[in-house]
């Protein structure tokens, strides 16, 4: 309890805003509980991260984790861009012309040979040596995570749309791909000398600048820590104001049932433990005409009846003028 206790007044002096005698008399009128509410009033105010990102670069997004590696691609100039993020500086490494799918537009049909737009990430690497790629595809391939969550919820199909190169005898039929982002063979092995595949995401525009702002990253933020805090205090009905009325679980489940189950496990009044780490706010480009962002973190949860340590992803969406989660995994 005691650990416990000092890694909370840790915490609460390192948001700042109020000093150490302050949070010291909270504590002494309140305890602990109070400590945490004041906290998280703290957190949930888009004020509070607004300061805390003026000192960083977040033209792509927010990443807490040391490095990423974000790969920006423009359907429209058929170029994409390279930058290395790390430790909140935004380092751009290379620019490429790139072969894009055959047709203009979103990809929703499988076999329409359209380049998805979207934010993905890259799930494997393919290569010559390891496993056997076929030569048409250059000497490596990066696969992508489409279709993503956020695709599936809006029906488009189709599968294999990789990064790669060109067809290792210089032959090739067609001036466009199939779908996929295709670069020169030795500015490829170059950047894939470069980067750690675990740590990049692909973000394809169908045109001109993909940047995020800093009053969307703040307000998301704070919702993600408000979200919290009432799905540990088991306060279900603001808990639920925060999703959309359209929402989807990653199994399929809508919002009704969604509510239902969610209402029967708040009614528990379970004491819970909730760790957010490594949390990632990625603009989402789509040809909705929405605004949307993608999190993802790291997601450390306990309780009497469940425990688990796993990333967890959000998908939100702007309405009006806040954020609400329309998707969840």
């Amino acid at each position: 309890m005691l650990r416990c206790k000092v890694a909370v007044f840790l915490v609460l002096f390192s948001i700042g805003s109020l000093g150490a005698s302050d949070w010291v008399s909270v504590y002494r009128e309140g305890g602990i509980e109070a400590l945490e509410q004041k906290a998280n009033q703290r957190l949930s105010d888009p004020l509070y991260w607004l300061d805390r990102l003026e000192a960083i670069d977040t033209r792509f997004g927010y990443y807490e984790e040391p490095r990423k590696h974000l790969l920006i691609v423009d359907k429209a100039a058929e170029r994409m861009v390279f930058y290395d993020y790390q430790g909140g500086r935004l380092i751009k490494e290379g620019e490429y012309n790139a072969t894009l799918g055959d047709a203009q537009g979103d990809k929703f049909v499988e076999g329409d040979l359209k380049t998805p737009v979207g934010t993905y990430r890259i799930t494997s690497r393919l290569a010559q040596d390891t496993h056997q790629l076929d030569p048409y595809y250059g000497p490596i391939a990066l696969t992508t995570n489409y279709p993503n969550l956020h695709d599936r919820k809006l029906g488009k199909t189709g599968h294999g749309i990789w990064l790669h190169g060109l067809p290792l005898n210089g032959a090739r039929e067609n001036e466009n791909s199939e779908g996929c982002v295709v670069i020169d063979n030795d500015e490829l092995v170059a950047l894939d000398a470069r980067v750690s595949r675990d740590q990049i995401i692909m973000m394809i525009n169908e045109e001109g600048k993909l940047e995020a702002d800093d009053t969307h990253l703040a307000q998301i933020l704070a919702l993600l820590f408000e979200w919290r805090y009432y799905w540990k205090t088991n306060d279900i009905e603001p808990y639920l104001a925060l999703y959309s009325d359209d929402f989807t679980r990653h199994d399929g489940m809508p919002r009704a049932p969604f509510d239902r189950m969610k209402r029967t496990i708040f009614e528990r009044g379970e004491d819970k433990r909730i760790g957010f780490s490594n949390i990632e706010i990625a603009p989402y480009p789509n040809s909705l005409g929405e605004v949307i962002y993608r999190v993802r973190y790291f997601q450390d949860y306990w309780a009497p009846s469940h425990q688990s340590a796993r990333t967890k992803e959000l998908y939100l969406r702007q309405e009006g003028d806040r954020f609400v989660i329309v998707l969840e995994h």
